[in-house]
């Protein structure tokens, strides 16, 4: 075999292993995402349940299933997770098909445009484009130890 041959044969070989190793990563990474936002939707209805009161920072989800697993809180101080304060939620999941609770915002896949978000009927999806740059341009909200976090007023 030429030397050519095996210098492309080389590149090509490593170019299929980078994109393998990619995919794999991606779905490991995108399902862990959607992991952490379905558990911070849940403990958003949870912490309702308790206080009779929609949350509006962090604190406000202290005893509730996100914060009893381990290192969390601290992901959501740094503003790895946005959360989406709204204080006119329906207790019934359902009816805030539409809402936007909280959204992922750090790492690589946010970076390239991928963000995922829990919705209000505790559905994980993909937000687009537009639902992003909306979602950002709420008026920011102190959530306790300086998260980035979004409040919905009406």
């Amino acid at each position: 075999m030429s030397k050519i041959k095996k210098v492309i044969t080389g590149a090509g070989v490593a170019i299929f292993a980078i994109v393998a190793l990619f995919v794999g990563m991606y779905d490991v990474a995108s399902d862990s995402i959607q992991f952490d936002l379905r558990i911070i939707g849940e403990s958003i209805y949870e912490a309702q349940a308790k206080s009779g009161k929609w949350p509006a920072q962090i604190a406000d989800l202290e005893g509730t299933a996100y914060l009893r697993m381990p290192y969390r809180k601290g992901g959501l101080e740094k503003g790895i997770y946005v959360m989406v304060w709204q204080q006119d939620l329906d207790p019934k999941p359902a009816a805030n098909r539409d809402r936007v609770l909280a959204y992922s915002n750090g790492g690589l896949l946010p970076w390239l445009g991928v963000v995922w978000a829990c919705r209000g009927d505790l559905r994980t999806e993909r937000l687009t484009r537009g639902e992003i740059l909306a979602l950002q341009e709420l008026p920011s909200s102190a959530g306790g130890g300086g998260a980035r976090t979004r409040k919905v007023t009406k």
